[in-house]
């Protein structure tokens, strides 16, 4: 699993991208970041090879990226 942090100024990016191997390590690192912060878009896609894409205001990824690598830490 791997975790791909982009910022834009004040805008930022945070891409979760995993194998089918890992689908419940990467919709659990997901989720949780989502819980953890209220202003996010996301997009997922991929089948095989699991891409997230969360984007929004750097400080709301950045706390989404603290808590999807804590989780993944578990």
């Amino acid at each position: 699993m791997k975790f791909d942090y982009q910022d834009h100024g004040a805008v930022a990016s945070l891409t979760i991208t995993s194998t089918v191997f890992e689908f419940r390590k990467h919709n659990r690192a997901v989720d949780a970041a989502l819980f953890a912060t209220q202003w996010l878009n996301t997009e997922r896609k991929g089948c095989f090879f699991m891409k997230s894409v969360l984007s929004g205001k750097t400080p709301e990824v950045l706390r989404a990226y603290k808590v999807a690598a804590k989780e993944i830490a578990r």
